[in-house]
């Protein structure tokens, strides 16, 4: 136990002897050589038909696409009819390979008509658990809001009716606190 402790504090005191000898200039240099991030196709704001069965997801905060009020709402239906993608991923709590099929987030959020000035977007779940994102994250290729798994509609036992699901080269995805589930709404400011 005393090797192991004594390991880890020489590990973190090099890290910190390393991390002060870098320069302003260096993590520059080191930055510009990042690929950059392929933007998604710009969508535009698309009506939305109110919601006319059981209320699943609602956005609201920095948007210009309203159904209900000053919210943008669908049900099951509705959410349905958006373009979807699937893709087979990684489940990182069930620790095997899903296919899931959902609405590209950056579509959803194109069509909601986001504002050029909107930061963050926080997802909230049945459950009270709250993740917030960069619109960025979110905007990325592959991000998808799952409202389907291996073919099915999810349901809300097993984290449905909608999920938010990352590709594998996904940096924020990694992370599996992030990968929210039984999400109801979402808050763009």
């Amino acid at each position: 136990m005393k090797r192991t402790v004594g390991a880890l504090i020489g590990v973190v005191a090099l890290a910190i002897v390393l991390g002060a000898c870098g320069s302003k200039d260096a993590k520059d240099a080191k930055d510009a050589q990042a690929p950059a991030a392929t933007a998604p196709a710009k969508v535009a704001a698309t009506p939305v038909p109110a919601p006319s069965g059981k209320l699943v997801l609602k956005l609201n905060g920095m948007l210009s696409n309203h159904n209900q009020g000053g919210a943008l709402a669908f049900d099951q239906r509705t959410l349905d009819t958006l373009p979807t993608r699937s893709a087979t991923l990684y489940e990182p709590f069930l620790k095997k390979d899903v296919q899931f099929t959902g609405i590209p987030m950056s579509e959803l959020l194109g069509r909601a008509g986001i504002s050029e000035q909107a930061t963050k977007v926080q997802l909230h779940a049945l459950d009270d658990y709250k993740v917030d994102f960069q619109v960025a994250d979110l905007m990325a290729p592959g991000v998808l809001l799952a409202t389907r798994a291996d073919g099915a509609p999810i349901p809300i036992a097993k984290g449905g009716p909608v999920r938010l699901v990352f590709p594998p080269d996904s940096t924020v995805g990694k992370n599996k606190d992030f990968w929210i589930w039984s999400i109801d709404s979402i808050t763009v400011s």
